[in-house]
């Protein structure tokens, strides 16, 4: 799971850069999400699992924020489900608490998901769970059709093709390195993480 890009500006976007040329559409839209579940097994290490999906949405929330001067804090995430089979898919339990995280700790910051290129399992676990989850989150979830075309159009309609993976037919070559990905990215010691642990009721 890694963020990367953003989304089209949308229609009010664009309607309040049509009177202010100040406004950049470029920097606007929601962050943009990746998950690609059928590339790493949580039953590996289920806590760091979790951890990932959870510092990757708050990064999303936050570019979002810097991109749209504290307004928006808004994420889309595309769910690419080639090679998920029952060998290195979440269980249910754990999809439920991704979306128990989503409704619970990111009210209001997810614009759509797009889930593409679902297996039986895959849809299987979608069935399951949708039940749990809440009408408004229902009614953000979308699946990309498998039709190149169609699965084009649809893209095009939340970003430009440059931003389209290439796993998904876009000109986007950009390969996820986990190593590269957080290189840096950690902005306290191992001192004072666990400081931070002991200190903040949320975290003790």
């Amino acid at each position: 799971i890694y963020t990367r890009g953003h989304s089209r500006a949308g229609p009010k976007a664009r309607l309040k850069a049509a009177s202010d040329k100040s406004i950049d559409l470029k920097k606007v839209g929601h962050s943009m999400v990746y998950y690609r579940p059928g590339l790493a097994s949580p039953s590996t290490d289920p806590e760091l699992y979790s951890r990932a999906m959870v510092n990757t949405l708050e990064q999303a929330v936050s570019d979002s924020l810097l991109r749209n001067d504290g307004t928006v804090g808004r994420f889309n995430v595309v769910m690419e489900c080639t090679g998920m089979s029952s060998k290195n898919s979440p269980s249910i339990a754990q999809v439920k608490k991704l979306f128990s995280v989503l409704q619970d700790h990111f009210p209001d910051r997810l614009g759509v998901l797009l889930a593409a290129n679902l297996s039986g399992l895959a849809t299987m676990m979608m069935k399951m769970v949708l039940p749990f989850v809440t009408e408004d989150v229902r009614a953000k979830i979308h699946l990309i059709p498998n039709d190149p075309e169609e699965r084009r159009e649809m893209l095009l309609q939340f970003m430009d093709e440059e931003e389209i993976p290439h796993y998904l037919g876009g000109k986007d070559e950009y390969e996820f390195d986990a190593s590269g990905y957080y290189e840096n990215s950690c902005v306290l010691d191992d001192e004072g993480i666990l400081e931070y642990q002991t200190t903040m009721p949320y975290h003790a």
